[in-house]
C-alpha cells in the first residue's frame, strides 16, 4: 500500500465513523474517532481539537465533511 492508498483509507476510515453517527442522530469527537479506529495515540494526542463535538446536520454538511477529509488527508506528506 503506498503512502496515497493509505492517506485515502484513513480519511475514508475517519469518514464512515461520522457517516454512521450521523445515521444514528449523534455526536461525536475526533477522540472518540480516533480511539474506536484504534489509530496509534501518539499519531492524534496533541490535536487541539479532540474534545470538540462534531455536529452533522443534513446530508449537505456530510457531504462536505467527507471533502474535508479526503483534502487533509492528501495534503499530508
Amino acid at each position: 500500500m503506498n503512502l496515497n492508498e493509505l492517506h485515502q483509507t484513513i480519511s475514508y476510515s475517519i469518514f464512515r465513523v461520522i457517516e454512521l453517527c450521523y445515521s444514528q442522530g449523534v455526536t461525536t469527537t475526533w477522540r472518540d474517532i480516533y480511539l474506536f479506529l484504534r489509530f496509534p495515540e501518539h499519531l492524534w494526542i496533541d490535536d487541539e481539537f479532540l474534545d470538540e463535538k462534531i455536529y452533522i446536520n443534513s446530508e449537505e454538511e456530510l457531504e462536505m465533511m467527507r471533502d474535508l477529509l479526503i483534502s487533509k488527508f492528501d495534503t499530508l506528506h
